[in-house]
């Protein structure tokens, strides 16, 4: 089977594709902006390197930014339409589970900061929301956790009695996003709808960015 990955939740935009589990090619650039435009370039780029028929594209859908989970999943839906291919939506818990050198102990959430405070978890077991720092989740096991936030959750697990791990894993890839929809190929698993997970919603950001009244 034959992936197209893309990615550009965070400040950097990737394309990849990946056939039977092995990178065939993959682009990569920094893009704080003009996701788009980046986006479709490496595409171009891609698949100039590993020509052939995609079976399945694979775009990741967030946790992450607006403009750049929208740009991707833009992209990734054209795409597929135009090729009469399959698509899949991949979460960041799901994403950065595949640079793991070993299996998780204990869940895996990945734990980002939140602008209207406390922290956004997205984890492999479901687990997905805003959290105050005193008010976390109670997982019956041990955590793995990676994330820009993943510190702040580690202690407070830690004080509670939970044993906590710290990856220091951060930034997802399309090679990731086209491994972790090859995991879920191959374990029959349906595939997620490609539509945006937002950890600070779009009126949320615009509130905080908006100027008091005078």
């Amino acid at each position: 089977m034959r992936i197209l990955g893309l990615d550009a939740a965070f400040a950097g935009c990737s394309v990849a594709v990946s056939e039977d589990g092995q990178l065939r090619a993959e682009r990569h650039a920094a893009a704080a902006r003009g996701q788009s435009t980046v986006l479709a370039t490496l595409l171009a780029e891609t698949l100039r390197a590993a020509p052939g028929r995609i079976d399945l594209v694979a775009v990741m859908i967030g946790p992450g930014g607006f403009t750049g989970l929208r740009a991707a999943i833009a992209l990734a839906q054209g795409f597929a339409l135009g090729q009469g291919a399959a698509l899949t939506g991949i979460t960041l818990a799901e994403t950065l589970a595949e640079a793991l050198p070993a299996p998780p102990e204990g869940v895996f959430w990945v734990a980002l900061p939140h602008r209207l405070g406390g922290v956004f978890i997205d984890g492999l077991d479901g687990t997905q929301g805003r959290f105050d720092l005193t008010a976390l989740p109670s997982p019956p096991e041990a955590v793995t956790l990676a994330g820009e936030a993943e510190a702040l959750v580690a202690a407070q697990l830690d004080a509670a009695g939970i044993r906590a791990h710290c990856t220091g894993l951060r930034d997802p890839s399309a090679r990731l996003v086209a491994a972790a929809a090859a995991r879920r190929a191959d374990a029959g698993a349906p595939p997620h709808p490609a539509q945006p997970v937002y950890a600070e919603p779009p009126a949320a950001i615009a509130a905080i960015a908006r100027p008091p009244p005078a």
